[in-house]
């Protein structure tokens, strides 16, 4: 018995070590580790942060470094490299009124959102020539993807030159459009022309008439500002002004949380809340869908780089990225990790602005700007790691001349698809002011 027992055991384990070397304990072919090891494998096209990525961005080169998923925190974002764009639809006039006075055919500085049920919605400044006291606020919508759209809304026109157009959508029909206009006094009397050009461009009874009803106006009437309307109904029917304390081209970004987050400068601050504000870029936090806006932090940022135009938002990790223009017409980049109660350094990124930011639906973060001298054009950027390095420029709109240096202030918005619109503002052809423009793109895997 113990001889048959011992030798029914030594079979037992005879068994189970050939058992166990059957079983595969590395990652199988095809299997999701195989393919995270291939994926580290592949070279991602990315730009060192500050002055390496400003000397990339001017040479069209760029630093190869690849990265690991233990370097990335980015969601759905980590397979993700060499990414490129593929255009659809090539750029197309949303837009386009050719003429002189009344008619007016300056577009500028437009900003794009998308609801859940795909509408395009795009807001712009149209007007006489880039400075003018005839600047109006316009809303266009597409109900195909930005395949076609209708005639166009006013939405805004108050007695000053409305201008700089951004628009978030909030959902279930509910949005928010922001503006800012100067003073009227700098189209009376300027030293610098460009404000006073539209002079000789109207009628000596219209230049009296706009005079006159600058004259009957109070002087709060009369004073440049910072605002934003609300609709309820999906851009059917806009609220009364609100007055803000800081402007930023393409307004306010929504937070994870549902709070409205409004970085900007300075414009018109005592006017708007009883107070005077230093230089700077201000966080101010909306929690009640725009009626009502609090400060919640201040970007020290100093002077000389005379930062002007800014914009961020919220990443699905909690992160936020912001950039801010420059007076060189540079991009500096910061972050807050607290809900934009505290704020990292500001850092030269790249020539070229203004930004928009957007977080696409696999987690890659797109930069979009303009560039105004080299290649013209409007270009956009991907992050696959939160905002800390970026790929290479990538060209969505060119002008016919690449001396055209008029355009840009692009912004970026995602279908239900997958599919991107980026709207700028840009000449068509040989037409002698821009017009409102879009073009339509996807992701291509290299």
């Amino acid at each position: 018995m113990n001889t048959t027992f011992k030798a029914l055991l030594s079979l037992l384990v005879l068994a189970a070590v050939l058992a166990s070397c059957g079983t595969q304990t590395g990652p199988a072919e095809g299997s999701t580790e195989a393919a995270t090891d291939q994926t580290e494998e592949l070279s991602m096209e990315q730009t060192t942060e500050s002055t390496e990525a400003l000397t990339a961005a001017d040479t069209g080169t760029v630093t190869e470094e690849p990265q690991t998923d233990e370097e990335s925190t980015a969601p759905a974002a980590t397979q993700l490299s060499n990414l490129t764009v593929e255009i659809t639809q090539d750029k197309a006039c949303i837009s386009r009124e050719p003429g002189s006075f009344p008619t007016l055919p300056y577009y500028g500085w437009p900003s794009v959102a998308v609801d859940e049920n795909d509408v395009t919605y795009v807001v712009v400044s149209k007007r006489l020539l880039h400075i003018d006291p005839y600047g109006k606020v316009m809303l266009y919508k597409s109900y195909d993807r930005g395949m076609t759209w209708d005639e166009g809304t006013c939405i805004l026109d108050t007695m000053l030159d409305d201008r700089d157009a951004g628009i978030v959508y909030m959902g279930n029909g509910r949005m928010l459009v922001t503006s800012f206009s100067h003073n009227s006094s700098l189209y009376v009397t300027n030293s610098t022309s460009s404000y006073v050009t539209w002079q000789s461009k109207v009628s000596a009874t219209e230049k009296q008439r706009v005079f006159d009803m600058w004259n009957a106006a109070t002087s709060v009437e009369r004073t440049g500002c910072s605002s934003y309307i609300i609709s309820t109904d999906y851009g059917k029917t806009w609220s009364e002004r609100h007055l803000m304390p800081v402007t930023a081209p393409h307004g306010p970004s929504l937070l994870k949380d549902g709070s409205l987050m409004y970085l900007g400068v300075p414009k018109a601050p005592k006017l708007a809340t009883g107070q005077d504000l230093a230089s700077g870029v201000y966080c101010y936090i909306s929690t009640d869908g725009g009626e009502t806006f609090e400060q919640r932090s201040r970007v020290a940022i100093d002077a000389s780089y005379g930062a002007c135009e800014a914009y961020g938002i919220q990443l699905e990790n909690g992160r936020i990225v912001a950039t801010v223009r420059t007076g060189s017409f540079h991009t500096m980049i910061f972050y807050s990790e607290d809900n934009g109660y505290t704020w990292s350094e500001a850092k030269d990124l790249t020539y070229g602005a203004p930004a928009q930011l957007l977080q696409a639906s696999n987690g890659v973060v797109i930069m979009t700007y303009s560039k105004r001298s080299n290649t013209t054009g409007q270009v956009v950027r991907f992050s696959y790691d939160n905002g800390d390095k970026w790929t290479r420029e990538l060209y969505v709109s060119r002008p016919a001349s690449s001396t055209d240096t008029d355009l840009g202030y692009p912004a970026t918005a995602q279908y239900s698809d997958g599919s991107f619109i980026t709207v700028y503002y840009q000449k068509w052809e040989s037409d002698s002011k821009p017009s409102l423009m879009r073009t339509l793109w996807q992701f291509k895997q290299n």
